[in-house]
């Protein structure tokens, strides 16, 4: 296991004051919304928390006019699993991406996953139909043509969530690596996404 420590971008450093100052004074207008209505009050601290899980993912997650930068969460999760392409190429190595955050919901709509595809396509060269989502699976037909299609290594990066792509997937044969770009809530789920390629022999 590797933990990878990526310092803040600006924009995050920014954010994050804006936060702890929010955390201070519950004032909701520092994190560009209304004023808290009386539910949304008593629920502050958690606002505050999915503010920053989606801060520390990316800052288009928080806004679209954020842009893009170099050193974000993307980019260097691009870069390993490039990397780790380029290792394992001539044994077809293929790779698990985990987000629960960010997910695909369809081409016309921006996400970490196809964020990450674009830039592994046009900065890296990997082929696009190498690079599948589960969330385009509609069907269990299709969700099973795409495990195979891992276990050939036709398909060698598969990006999902815990509950989509955590159990029931045995797509393990070919498997170098699985990226977690983000932690979920039980330590269990987190043993479920391993799972998908630490296996016992």
């Amino acid at each position: 296991e590797i933990l990878h420590s990526i310092p803040p971008t600006p924009d995050q450093e920014e954010f994050i004051k804006r936060l702890m100052e929010f955390a201070k004074s519950g004032d909701a207008t520092l994190l560009g919304r209304p004023p808290f209505s009386e539910t949304e009050e008593k629920a502050k601290m958690l606002i505050a928390t999915d503010y920053a899980r989606k801060m520390a993912l990316d800052m288009r997650m928080i806004s679209p006019n954020y842009e893009d930068h170099p050193d974000n969460k993307a980019s260097h999760c691009a870069k390993m699993i490039a990397d780790y392409y380029r290792r394992f190429d001539a044994q077809k190595g293929t790779q698990f991406v985990f987000s629960d955050l960010g997910t695909w919901q369809g081409n016309e709509c921006w996400s970490v996953y196809s964020e990450i595809k674009r830039k592994l396509v046009e900065d890296y060269g990997i082929p696009a139909n190498e690079i599948r989502f589960i969330q385009e699976c509609k069907n269990e037909k299709a969700r099973k043509a795409v495990i195979s299609a891992m276990n050939e290594g036709s398909v060698r990066v598969l990006f999902g969530s815990t509950s989509m792509l955590g159990t029931g997937v045995n797509a393990q044969k070919r498997a170098v690596a699985i990226h977690h770009l983000d932690t979920p809530w039980r330590p269990s789920d987190l043993e479920q996404r391993n799972g998908r390629a630490v296996r016992a022999r």
